[in-house]
């Protein structure tokens, strides 16, 4: 946790510069490795990286020489044109130990700066010494059969060290703990305390209102002694109006990306906004507004401005693939568009133009109930190239494994179009429609089928993305990269989350009291030892950068002002401008942001002096003791240690009472303690 002291008077000023750097290299901090307990986390941890730097150059993605692939278990048993690069359990008997072996009469990699050393290849070796022994032998240097891989695949699977599920009569959040107190009893972690009630009101406030809590909040909650204040306390705010404009403002960046000034107007005009708080609101099923978004279709009521997720898109079809691919399977997939993905190996480019295809018979179209996603009901087939320049068609084949079939017509057929082919036809020629054109067979739909039932990506994708919401870093990091590069750092708890939320009907408030309920969330963040334990344990709480709508709700709340509706939006675009960050994968705070606080006239407005403001309230006190303890009561809900009085009172005893009044609430809003949820 930052510090709490404050610094002498005359650099006050330069503060926020100290507390962004502390803030910053807290992220930098050594941990220590969990210990190696299976050929997975050995993989994960050492041998994949050790693979990255020496071999993927060339046997990897787009170059795959000799057609080997060193991405991934698999692809390595796979092999390539003389089968397994490995034989499990035998390092002595397999090709890639004989090929980095000094010994070998072609050593690789051909770079002899890149060339293993003792310590790496005995690594090597004992990663393939760690793997089970194949049921069925496998023959070094032939081919390696499809139905030799999916048997050892499924046997190597259930070999690995397993968990076990919680018990079944656990709550959602004791189950949570149940597989995160296993991990750390078999690591030998022992985690931070339950943080106390004035921490666990300000983290829960920012987290599911967006804001801090006010000084009678704070108070009335802090004072409250029954035992499951804290269930209370989340149900009231789950149920508050303020949690749908936070989960609005989170879910808008995080689906959409941060908009320019016009596309924020947009979004608002085109009731886009709207239809995402109603949704949080309502707590619509997650996999219903997914439907909804990618069906762009506003017919309903309660689908109204879904529509404007693909039509800001203005008919680029890869710009949709790309946004969706995220929500929908919990991955990037832009650098599969030339080529298979160069790391990721179950990405390829086929999927990339796949989703591609379901977009592109997709057009905005003018109506009488405004702008509308239009679909054809012909046309829109196109084939793509590799890197070889071979053309194919591009079908609709999607990364969970599932397909529609599609007549794809030959180069002498023609297609027709017809009114007959479309539930909602389009307008004939000169007149504006009513609604967008629907065809009976939708692409859209047809994905939209696809990806809204069945399908577990969508579920972990969610899930994942909400655990780093409240917890600081998610399962998987980074959040939307859950592919076979980047490994959850607790696979079971992961799983059991996804079936949860599953079984539950996509629930989303559900699923954030069980985590937030959870004592996991609930954990202090200041550190227990001199070693503290790595973030990706969640033994303690991580220290969460303030997003630019928190920290501008935030500040009006603790200078007690009052800003109108009307007067907000102009404001807070001039805060997303300066602090553009949403769940910064690493925090590296700005020049810019630094001098926001140092001259900016929306902070020197708040701090200015008005009726019933905080400002004008510290005035009223005769003493400078008392102004301090009401700042830092107001401002970070917490009275002063000695050494912070004894200089705020130095500070107030040189300046004018508003100016080192003014001076003082500055210090305490730009700290590194106000800037950080933890």
């Amino acid at each position: 946790m930052p510090s709490r002291s404050l610094q002498n008077h005359k650099c006050l000023r330069h503060w926020l510069f100290v507390a962004y750097c502390v803030l910053a290299s807290a992220h930098l901090s050594a941990y220590p490795q969990t210990p190696l307990k299976n050929p997975e986390v050995l993989w994960r941890e050492r041998v994949e990286p050790l693979l990255d730097k020496a071999c993927l150059k060339c046997h990897a993605g787009v170059r795959q020489q000799g057609g080997l692939d060193l991405r991934s278990l698999e692809t390595i048993l796979r092999g390539g044109g003389r089968g397994s690069a490995i034989v499990p359990g035998q390092p002595s008997a397999s090709r890639i130990v004989q090929y980095v072996s000094p010994k070998s009469d072609n050593p690789m990699p051909p770079d002899s700066k890149k060339r293993l050393n003792t310590d790496e290849i005995a690594l090597l070796k004992e990663w393939i010494a760690s793997l089970p022994a194949p049921k069925t032998k496998l023959v070094p240097g032939m081919p390696t059969s499809s139905t030799w891989l999916a048997e050892y695949m499924e046997s190597y699977r259930g070999a690995l060290p397993k968990q076990g599920a919680p018990p079944a009569n656990l709550e959602p959040s004791a189950a949570i703990d149940w597989m995160l107190q296993a991990d750390w009893k078999r690591d030998k972690i022992v985690p931070a305390r339950v943080c106390d009630d004035a921490t666990f009101v300000r983290r829960l406030y920012l987290d599911m209102v967006g804001r801090i809590p006010s000084r009678e909040e704070r108070k009335q909650f802090i004072s409250n002694p029954a035992p499951n204040k804290r269930r209370s306390l989340l149900t009231t705010l789950l149920e508050s109006n303020e949690y749908p404009r936070r989960m609005r403002e989170l879910f808008d960046t995080v689906l959409m990306g941060r908009p320019s000034e016009q596309n924020a107007r947009d979004r608002a005009e085109k009731g886009w906004n709207r239809f995402l708080e109603d949704s949080f609101r309502v707590n619509r099923p997650w996999n219903e507004t997914v439907k909804s978004i990618l069906l762009a279709r506003s017919l309903e009521t309660q689908n109204r401005g879904a529509d404007w997720f693909l039509a800001e898109k203005e008919n680029r079809h890869q710009a949709m693939a790309e946004a969706v691919a995220p929500i929908a399977f919990g991955v990037q997939i832009q650098c599969a568009q030339c080529h298979n993905h160069p790391l990721v190996w179950e990405i390829e480019q086929r999927h990339y133009w796949g989703l591609v295809t379901t977009f592109n018979r997709s057009k905005n179209v003018a109506t009488e109930k405004g702008l509308g996603v239009g679909e054809s009901a012909v046309g829109g087939f196109i084939n793509f190239a590799n890197l070889k320049k071979e053309s194919q068609p591009a079908v609709m084949v999607f990364l969970n494994g599932k397909s529609v079939p599609e007549h794809i017509p030959s180069a002498n057929e023609k297609e027709v179009d017809s009114p007959d082919l479309y539930t909602v036809p389009p307008a004939k020629e000169g007149q504006k429609p009513q609604f967008p054109a629907v065809p009976k067979f939708s692409r859209r739909e047809a994905f939209a089928e696809a990806v809204t039932h069945d399908n577990p990506r969508l579920a972990r994708a969610f899930v994942n993305r909400m655990w780093a919401y409240l917890m600081g870093r998610g399962i998987v990091q980074p959040v939307d990269q859950i592919d076979s590069r980047h490994r959850p750092s607790h696979p079971e708890l992961l799983d059991w989350l996804t079936a949860d939320f599953e079984k539950s009907g996509y629930d989303i408030k559900r699923l954030i009291q069980s985590i937030v309920l959870s004592r996991a969330y609930q954990l202090d963040s200041a550190l227990t030892s001199k070693t503290p334990p790595r973030p990706d344990t969640f033994a303690r709480s991580i220290e969460k950068p303030l997003s630019a709508e928190q920290i501008l709700h935030s500040l009006i709340v603790a200078t007690e002002n009052r800003v109108e509706d009307a007067a907000l939006a102009p404001i807070e675009r001039n805060f997303v401008t300066t602090f553009p960050d949403v769940m910064p994968e690493n925090y590296n705070p700005s020049l810019q942001q630094a001098l926001f606080y140092s001259n900016s006239p929306i902070l020197n407005g708040l701090l200015k002096s008005a009726p019933n403001n905080l400002t004008s309230k510290l005035m009223l006190q005769k003493s400078a003791e008392v102004q301090i303890k009401e700042a830092f009561l107001t401002v970070l809900g917490r009275q002063p240690d000695a050494t912070e009085l004894q200089q705020c009172k130095l500070l107030l005893s040189t300046q004018s009472s508003e100016k080192g009044i003014r001076n003082l609430i500055w210090a305490l809003l730009t700290s590194a303690e106000f800037q950080v949820n933890h």
